[in-house]
């Protein structure tokens, strides 16, 4: 099986622009990779690594001769990674998005090629203020010429790369369709095509330039979001034989949260053990055309709580597992760009696909505390998981909640005895955003009241794990995985905590010409116990509080205790 992991202090970036600065993963992830990183991850049971790259930075080709001119530079250093990691039993694989669009103000390059342009779009898209970016329109003979034997010339430039993992959807635009919720296409030869044609062609184009150089090296296409605005089904029909077919594991997938029966689950996930209808019903589709099928996952953590190592529902995770075992997947991608940190979780999640697991649920996850934990109560351990997993059913799951709520960074939030600024709170990723009281883009699929009952639930439920598993680990070897995997429940326990004080103090703020001082002092109070027992966890390991994706810190052990001196100051 092709089991594909990523560093998590690797920087993944978004390589959209012409002139190459060399601050792109392909220059820099030969020197992030370390062999002491290499070695980790191959311990943890992975095979493989993926690299974010870009065929406009990798290759130079003579239809776009501005393009690409470091390129020697980028293949020099990914040649070393891949020699390096296969010496530690890893192959490398590049994650490309091509034709990745181009900025529209780099007019030089559109004046020489007006030929090729094709639908613009912000690049993110969604992204207010996002800068305009333009398609190198794939329905033009030129560019499906350029995209042919780019990657024929980058397989023979790179012999020992593992293989690609295509996405043709994203919020980053490439050709005239990517956009997941494109609905009006500009361009004048794509809006005359139907979506799955001009992705169809586009995959086929990319698979014979790879197989002009090599029968061998994989080609993973990933279905993310090819159902919206359609599509899928003609993509899935028409797929050379001989790619592997990537579905998303969870997203797709239906659960009863807070009462709203069937819930739709459209993102990654762990506290949905899965699979989704989606991923079924696909990958049934691949196989019938005797396609390969592939697993995207992501096991670590998700966007239910990205800024901890981990969300250790193991239960959760031999399900996970045991389906992809049972039903013949032949390869998965674990991890996003975070998510990624080698803990209890991979090592779970591995230990699950292999023949020494038990087929049994209970016995597979007790055998993996045992193992994990020498010496520990591993039928108190695995009952531990077990509470944790049930009292995460009560965690307020979706897009709008994981995306712009507080649970990310809310150990670190503070709010004053005053009235609600009204102005838009930032995306739950990103660190550097304006934490105003305006979450209403959080709370369109659950009420707030809603939210606070499920966390309120989540957190009694975590305590009382947190209390079992200590329980457990109180006769295990005191190692690195006991000490670690203590912290991140408890880390977690008091993000789930700050999370029910933070929508307790909003009720108490909302209508401040009642305000509630004595309330407004309990909940403060209580914050303030929570911080201070959570401090040293955080002061101990620089893994909590930081969050891959933005590649910064949610919170950190500084954050914490100005939020400390905020309390202390406002209860005197």
């Amino acid at each position: 099986m092709i089991k594909i992991w990523r560093y998590y202090g690797s920087y993944f970036g978004a390589g959209g622009t012409i002139t190459d600065t060399a601050i792109t993963e392909t220059t820099t992830a030969d020197g992030v990779y370390t062999d002491e990183v290499l070695a980790s991850i191959a311990a943890s049971g992975f095979n493989g690594i993926w690299v974010h790259g870009q065929l406009h930075n990798l290759i130079w080709r003579p239809e776009f001769p501005e393009l690409a001119p470091l390129a020697a530079l980028h293949q020099e250093r990914m040649n070393s990674l891949i020699g390096r990691a296969a010496k530690h039993g890893l192959k490398v694989y590049l994650y490309m998005q091509p034709p990745r669009a181009l900025p529209v103000a780099d007019e030089a390059f559109w004046n020489a090629h007006k030929d090729v342009g094709g639908q613009e779009i912000p690049s993110p898209a969604g992204i207010p203020g996002a800068p305009l970016y333009r398609s190198l329109c794939t329905s033009t003979d030129i560019v499906r010429k350029y995209i042919r034997n780019g990657m024929a010339d980058l397989t023979r430039a790179l012999p020992g790369l593992g293989g690609y993992i295509i996405i043709s959807a994203s919020e980053y635009p490439a050709h005239c369709y990517t956009h997941r919720n494109q609905e009006n296409v500009e361009c004048p030869r794509c809006k005359a095509r139907p979506r799955g044609e001009v992705i169809s062609e586009l995959l086929q184009t990319l698979r014979d330039g790879v197989r002009e150089v090599s029968k061998d090296t994989a080609l993973i296409v990933w279905n993310w979001s090819w159902r919206y605005n359609g599509g899928e089904e003609y993509i899935v029909d028409h797929l050379p034989e001989d790619v592997i077919f990537m579905a998303d594991f969870e997203r797709g997938g239906y659960q009863d949260r807070l009462g709203h029966k069937d819930h739709a689950m459209d993102e990654y996930c762990i506290s949905y053990a899965g699979p989704s209808e989606q991923f079924v019903e696909t990958t049934a589709a691949a196989r019938k055309r005797g396609l390969q099928c592939c697993a995207k996952l992501q096991f670590g953590t998700t966007h239910e709580v990205a800024s901890v190592p981990n969300i250790p529902l193991i239960g959760n995770l031999f399900l996970k597992a045991d389906y992809l075992r049972k039903s013949d997947v032949k390869a998965f991608m674990g991890c996003w760009n975070f998510g990624n940190m080698i803990t209890a979780n991979t090592a779970a999640f591995n230990y699950f696909l292999s023949a020494e697991a038990p087929d049994d649920q209970k016995t597979a996850v007790e055998t993996f505390a045992a193992n994990y934990f020498p010496g520990c109560d591993a039928a108190k351990a695995a009952q531990a998981w077990d509470i944790m997993a049930k009292a995460m059913l009560s965690y307020p799951f979706g897009i709008p909640y994981i995306y712009f709520g507080p649970t990310n960074w809310v150990l670190a939030h503070f709010q004053e005895p005053a009235p609600f600024v009204m102005k838009t709170c930032g995306r739950s990723w990103y660190f550097d955003q304006d934490r105003a009281d305006d979450i209403s883009l959080a709370v369109t699929e659950f009420t707030e009241e809603e939210i606070l009952g499920g966390l309120d639930a989540l957190t009694a439920g975590w305590e009382e794990g947190c209390r079992l598993f200590e329980e457990a680990m109180q006769t295990a070897a005191d190692d690195r995985h006991k000490r670690e995997e203590l912290d991140n429940v408890y880390v977690l326990l008091a993000i789930f905590r700050s999370s029910v004080n933070y929508f307790r103090l909003r009720n108490i703020r909302r209508d401040f010409d009642r305000f509630d001082r004595a309330a407004y002092n309990a909940v403060s109070a209580d914050e303030l116990e929570n911080l201070r027992a959570v401090l040293p966890l955080v002061e101990r390991d620089p893994r909590f509080g930081f969050h891959a994706e933005p590649g910064g810190y949610m919170f950190d052990a500084a954050s914490i205790r100005a939020k400390i001196a905020r309390l202390e100051d406002v209860l005197k």
